[in-house]
Order: structure tokens, then C-alpha cells, then sequence
């Protein structure tokens, strides 16, 4: 069985599962509970180069080459403790390296090597000078520090519209509740003639940092399924994959396939990836069952999204020796909750007050651990030298 048999495969049990009709949708990760837990071995595909299958995608070979060059990818989504969005992080007039420093020296003290961080395309619009400038800052931050970058171009998860300038604060104990979209639903992603907005940004933006060694992977996409807008979305994705494509870096592309809802979507982003990429806030049982399943497609795995403890038991203690075992990279969410607010759950009722258990994030504001032990782990198993 071939990798997209084994994804189609694995596609078409969880729609059977979901009941004639399709009448409700299906996440990629209920799949794992209706696929065996060992997903047979993928042939390796037929190639018309050594390095690159026709679509231009690395072949196997070539992606697993380069992951055996690389420590085990182990670290967090990133944004600075005084940042409620991706513009406040960035933009010229808030843009504090002092703070990322510190908490950059804070995650490599915890074992850490890989951020994974997230841009906007109204800052190169409106500011691409300093937009750039503020990149090359961050990347030389994260090299003093041992760490290299996963980044995210955009997402289709948060609030339009996007404005520089003072932010709002997320309401009281609300999950990071002034994210930002990014091309934006009504602005471009609803207008399929205005997609070609976004074709000078990626282009030129990896062009510039085409090859730059401070980069681990670029992540084209966050969730693209997250608006629930699949038509749009599918069409988009084709686009921007062709146009990252016409970039000759020796940087891998991904996004992540967890989440996706609808067959296409995850079919199209298994079979362009160069490295294959999941978001996965589940108990150990189904996480493990998923990484095998994926691990059928024989390239490198990085879960660039888990993490969520309380009544989803997706801790630090069951998770990441699991990753470990498999090698696959652990980018969980996120360092310090900020004004992110993500120590709360998704949908948290503020008349509960603070939560007995931290959904997200390691360590407080003063830099003292959540929990003194899951540092422990994280050091333990991390494969930093200092």
C-alpha cells in the first residue's frame, strides 16, 4: 500500500464512522481510532530526480537525510510575553527584543531548541523595512540562544480586522481572544481575485531568507481548516504551495495536516509536505496511535501544537516521552500565558475564577515553573548540550 492509500485508506474508515449521509464532520484525529494501530510500511514513490518527486516536493530520501542532520526538534509556540497578536509581537512600535531575549534564554535553559512563531502580511505591506529588520533581530536572538525557527506565514484561526498600532486586551480569562487573521477571511480569502495579493509577499519574503540556516522549516499554513472555510481554503493552499515552490531553498515546507476535516485538504497537504507536520491536543493513547498512522508515510514528524492538560490529559509526563520514542518533534503551546491568556482552556467560564490545572504554557511571568518536574522532563530528554 502506497502513502496516499494508507492515507485514503485510514480518510475513508473515518467517514464511515461518521455515519451515512456525512451529516457530521471528522477530524484527522478520530481517524486513529478506526485505523489499526500499526499502519503498514509505504513504498517509496517513483521519482524523476534524485532529490525531488514531480510535484517538487523532497522525496523521502531526501527529507529523511536531512532530518538525521538535525536534533531531535524539541521547544514551543512563541509569542513575547507582552504581545496579544502576531502585529504587537512584530510591529515597529512594540517590538521588544530585551523581553524576547529573556524568555529565549529561558527556553534553551529548559532544553529547548526550536520556536515556532507566527507573522502577518500587513507589517510587510505597511512597514516592510522593519518588519524584515525585526525578523533578522529575532533570528540573531534565537541563534545566540541555540534555537531555530518554525514560521508561519498565515492562519485562518482569530478576529478581522487587522489595524497596527495599540492592540486590545483580550477580554478577562479568555483563550487568546485578539489573534489576528492572516491573509483574512473578507479582505482576501473570501476573494479569490484578490489572492494574488499574497503572491509578491511569500515570494519575496523567502527569497530573502531563502537560505538562511536560522530557519528550521517553513510553516506555510496554521490549521488551514480553522474557519471551517474548506472551499476557499483548498483553492488558496494549491496556490500558495506553487508559489513557495518556485523559491529553490534548502528549507523544508509544511503544514500541518491535523485538524482537517474535509479529505482534500489533508490529502493535499500529506502529499506536498516535505516534512510532515500535525497538531494534536489528545490523550496519549490517541496520540500515539496518530503518530504511528502518520509514520506510515515514512517522512519526519513534527507536532507543532499539543499540550492541553486538565480533562484532555495531554500533559507533559504522558506526551512528550512519546515523542521521544519516536523522534518526532514536540513544539508544545507555549512558554509564559502573557497576554495571551493561554493558561485558560478554550471556552472558560471567567465566573470559575483561575483554573485548578493549566491548559497551556510552562512557566509564570517571573519565570518560575508551573510545575517544577515537567522542567525536569523536558530537560532530561532534550538533546541540548549545555
Amino acid at each position: 500500500m502506497n502513502r496516499r492509500e494508507v492515507l485514503k485508506a485510514s480518510l475513508a474508515a473515518a467517514v464511515g464512522a461518521a455515519g451515512a449521509g456525512m451529516n457530521r464532520s471528522v477530524s484527522f484525529a478520530e481517524t486513529v481510532n478506526t485505523v489499526p494501530s500499526s499502519a503498514p510500511a509505504a513504498q517509496t514513490p517513483a521519482v524523476t530526480t534524485d532529490t525531488f518527486e514531480p510535484n517538487g516536493r523532497w522525496t523521502i530520501e531526501k527529507a529523511n537525510a536531512w532530518y538525521a542532520k538535525q536534533p531531535w526538534p524539541l521547544g514551543c509556540n512563541y509569542v513575547p510575553t507582552y504581545a496579544v497578536n502576531q502585529l504587537e509581537m512584530w510591529q515597529k512600535s512594540t517590538f521588544n527584543p530585551k523581553i524576547i531575549d529573556e524568555e529565549l534564554a529561558l527556553m534553551a535553559k529548559t532544553g529547548m531548541n526550536t520556536v515556532r512563531v507566527f507573522v502577518h502580511d500587513l507589517l510587510w505591506k505597511e512597514e516592510k523595512t522593519d518588519f524584515y529588520a525585526n525578523i533578522n533581530t529575532f533570528f540573531d536572538l534565537c541563534e545566540k540562544h541555540a534555537i531555530r525557527v518554525g514560521f508561519n506565514f498565515f492562519t485562518n484561526g482569530g478576529k478581522e480586522p487587522s489595524v497596527r498600532g495599540p492592540q486590545p486586551l483580550s477580554p478577562p480569562k479568555v483563550h487568546n481572544g485578539e489573534w489576528r487573521q492572516t491573509p483574512g477571511k473578507e479582505r482576501v480569502m473570501h476573494k479569490p481575485e484578490n489572492w494574488g495579493w499574497m503572491e509578491d509577499y511569500i515570494m519575496e519574503t523567502m527569497e530573502y531568507f531563502r537560505n538562511d540556516p536560522r530557519i528550521l522549516f517553513w510553516d506555510l499554513f496554521n490549521e488551514p481548516y480553522n474557519s471551517g472555510d474548506r472551499h476557499h481554503t483548498l483553492g488558496f493552499l494549491r496556490l500558495l504551495w506553487t508559489w513557495a515552490r518556485r523559491i529553490e531553498t534548502p528549507i523544508p515546507l509544511t503544514s500541518a495536516i491535523q485538524g482537517m476535516h474535509l479529505t482534500p485538504i489533508a490529502v493535499f497537504l500529506a502529499e506536498n509536505s516535505d516534512i510532515l507536520s500535525f497538531h494534536c491536543y489528545s490523550n496519549a493513547k490517541t496520540m500515539e496511535k496518530l503518530v504511528t498512522l502518520l509514520s506510515g508515510f515514512r517522512r519526519p514528524l513534527i507536532c507543532k501544537e499539543w499540550l492541553a492538560r486538565g480533562t484532555r490529559n495531554c500533559t507533559v509526563f504522558d506526551i512528550l516521552p512519546i515523542f521521544k520514542k519516536y523522534r518526532v518533534g514536540a513544539l508544545n503551546w507555549g512558554l509564559i500565558p502573557g497576554k495571551l491568556q493561554t493558561q485558560y482552556p478554550w471556552g472558560w467560564d471567567e465566573t470559575k475564577g483561575e483554573p485548578e490545572v493549566w491548559f497551556h504554557d510552562l512557566y509564570h511571568e517571573d519565570h518560575t515553573p508551573y510545575d517544577p518536574k515537567e522542567i525536569e522532563l523536558f530537560r532530561k530528554l532534550s538533546e541540548r548540550k549545555d
